[in-house]
């Protein structure tokens, strides 16, 4: 029995001396308490974070549509979380003091003491170099004149002393600092990465107060409905640029989410090997011993600090991750809503450049079938012409009309616009309005015809032009009927038809007009004789040209819809003092105007000279007189 009691002693002692060089293992590395991430991986996540908080903040304040608003509130509140994580990780891995071996870390400490114990002892020496010059002073202003040189040369050592230490004091706190600067390490960059943010330096420690961008009159209600080409240009343009920028933000999320994901990674498996090793440890068989007791509870004491680092690390990121994923799902909706704008402005865009399409064809369709009727229905060249300039006009003014209410978006706006320019444009462009008002008139039924012989402010002339704005005269020159070309072409402003200055012109289609013939008689002339012999001179000569006269009072009459007597000549006789007055009134064709007043002179003074009882007064020639004037 005692053999076997031996061997079971000695198994359970080698037992016990294994539990304790495991337990004594695994709590000598809790107690290095390693960091579980790398110093550049966690300035790389700041980094990272940092330049996406920046991002979604630019995004944020480039929001001006009205339905971007509920998207921008939650995507801010969301970045403005996964920003404190981060720096909440990274100031819990950099309070985490950094592994060193045990013969590096000695020396370190050691060498910073020594620091601190000299720069001490350089500060007491000095103070006692100053206080012992402050001595040496009092001592040279009491002494007598032949000791003084002494004490002087005294004081300029001491001072040479104190210059000396006061440089080595110097020199140390620099080396002191230096190594703190060093120490920080982590915490430092950490700071200085918290100072590039400014919504941090107002808000608590580990704090963001996210910055809310202005709003109100910025954003608007854009409608689709009742924009032009422009405005939809310009809203389908500015979308396509917005869906384009959150794509790149959620491309960056998602590449903050691996990184994210690749700092827990290690994170969460350490904290599972923790448990599982707390596991382990709850399932091992009792014990009396009081070493292995106390290697137990060293152990357990160890992975229950490891457990509150990696928890204090493993919390913030997964905020973080949570704040991602917010955000991500915020983008997502946002690229959503705007795609469905982006595609509604882009239907009403196409719609719109469809209907001004199709109205510009309706309106060239119009525009050719008027034309066709134009020349297939107006013979009359100046109608024609009259008519086909209309068409220019009214065309180029309904195109310039549609085109300007497509591409226009606020018509009010426009419309008063408009108003104050075509009140400028009147005023300054008076006379040429008039001019182009003035053609309508002159070009109308009534009007003037190219051929016809008008009078215009004094001068006369038969036109040759009518343009839009000016009027073309060939000047004639004389007197009464007797009128020939000047050779010179008077040009008039079409503005001149409103002048008080009257126009003359012939009735359209009428080519004759009436001229009055006064002979003078002796007083013993048979009067009866008189008025049949000369009235059948006169009828005689009208004979030759009655029918055009005529024919030109017919079309005259059914052109103005009004009956008036046929012309022909008018005679009447009547005592004038001492003389019977013979005159006959009678029409006549304004190109043969010349050649009836020499024929009807000629064949009127045979005519009384062949009657013994007619005779002319005394000195009295026949005497012509027309609407233009008279002659003799």
């Amino acid at each position: 029995m005692l053999p076997a009691f031996t061997r079971s002693s000695r198994r359970k002692s080698l037992c016990s001396g294994w539990t304790c060089l495991t337990l004594l293992f695994f709590a000598s590395a809790a107690a290095y308490a390693q960091r579980p991430a790398e110093d550049q991986e966690v300035l790389r996540y700041l980094d990272r974070t940092i330049a996406w908080y920046r991002d979604v903040a630019a995004a944020e304040g480039s929001a001006s549509r009205s339905l971007e608003a509920v998207f921008t509130d939650n995507l801010r509140e969301s970045s403005a979380q996964v920003l404190r994580s981060s720096f909440q990780f990274a100031r819990a891995d950099a309070a985490i003091p950094p592994a060193k071996p045990a013969g590096t870390a000695a020396p370190d400490q050691n060498r910073g003491r020594n620091l601190v114990q000299a720069e001490s002892t350089a500060e007491q020496r000095v103070e006692q170099l100053q206080a012992r010059i402050a001595t040496v002073e009092r001592e040279i202003a009491s002494v007598s004149p032949r000791l003084r040189p002494s004490l002087l040369a005294r004081r300029d050592k001491l001072e040479g002393d104190l210059n000396l230490a006061k440089a080595r004091r110097g020199a140390l706190r620099s080396l002191i600092g230096l190594m703190n600067g060093a120490d920080a390490g982590l915490a430092g960059k950490i700071d200085d990465l918290e100072h590039s943010v400014p919504e941090l330096q107002s808000a608590p420690k580990g704090q963001v107060v996210p910055a809310a961008p202005a709003r109100g009159s910025s954003l608007r209600d854009f409608r689709p409905d009742s924009s032009g080409i422009v405005g939809l240009s310009t809203e389908v343009f500015g979308i396509s640029r917005s869906m384009r920028r959150l794509d790149s933000l959620m491309a960056k999320t998602d590449e903050l989410q691996a990184l994210t994901g690749n700092l827990r990674r290690p994170l969460r498996s350490a904290l599972q090997e923790v448990i599982r090793r707390g596991d382990a440890i709850a399932s091992m068989p009792e014990t009396s011993d009081a070493s292995v007791l106390s290697s137990t509870r060293k152990e357990l004491d160890a992975l229950l600090a490891r457990f509150k680092l990696l928890s204090a690390l493993s919390t913030p990121l997964g905020q973080g991750r949570s704040g991602l994923n917010a955000s991500r799902a915020s983008l997502a909706e946002w690229r959503g809503a705007l795609g469905e704008a982006h595609s509604s402005a882009l239907r009403y865009l196409l719609l719109r450049l469809g209907m001004l399409g199709v109205a510009v064809l309706v309106i060239f369709l119009f525009s050719e079938v008027w034309r066709r009727a134009t020349v297939r229905y107006v013979q009359d060249m100046r109608r024609r012409r009259q008519f086909l300039l209309l068409r220019r006009i009214a065309v180029g003014c309904t195109i310039a009309l549609f085109v300007v209410l497509s591409f226009v978006t606020e018509f009010g706006s426009l419309a008063t616009f408009a108003g104050f320019s075509a009140a400028g444009i009147a005023v300054a462009m008076q006379s040429v309005i008039l001019s182009v008002v003035a053609y309508f008139f002159l070009v109308g039924r009534w009007g003037v015809r190219v051929g016809d012989r008008v009078t215009v402010s004094g001068v006369t002339g038969d036109v040759i032009d009518i343009g839009l704005f000016r009027l073309y005269l060939m000047e004639l020159g004389g007197s009464g009927l007797d009128l020939s070309p000047t050779g010179r072409i008077v040009v008039f402003p079409n503005a001149v038809f409103f002048q008080p200055a009257a126009v003359f012109k012939q009735f359209p289609g009428i080519d004759y007009t009436w001229c009055t013939l006064s002979l003078a008689l002796a007083p013993e002339s048979d009067r009866p004789l008189v008025e049949a012999r000369l009235l059948a001179v006169v009828e005689s000569v009208y004979a030759e040209y009655r029918e055009a006269i005529e024919r030109q009072h017919r079309a005259a009459q059914s052109a103005m819809n009004v009956h008036t007597a046929l012309p022909r000549p008018e005679a009447r006789l009547h005592f004038v003092d001492t003389r019977l007055e013979f005159i006959v009134r009678y029409p006549v064709e304004i190109r043969r105007a010349n050649e009836i007043e020499d024929r009807l002179t000629r064949e009127l003074v045979a005519a009384i000279e062949q009657e013994p009882r007619l005779a002319l007064a005394a000195g009295a020639t026949p005497k012509f007189q027309t609407g233009s004037g008279g002659r003799s």
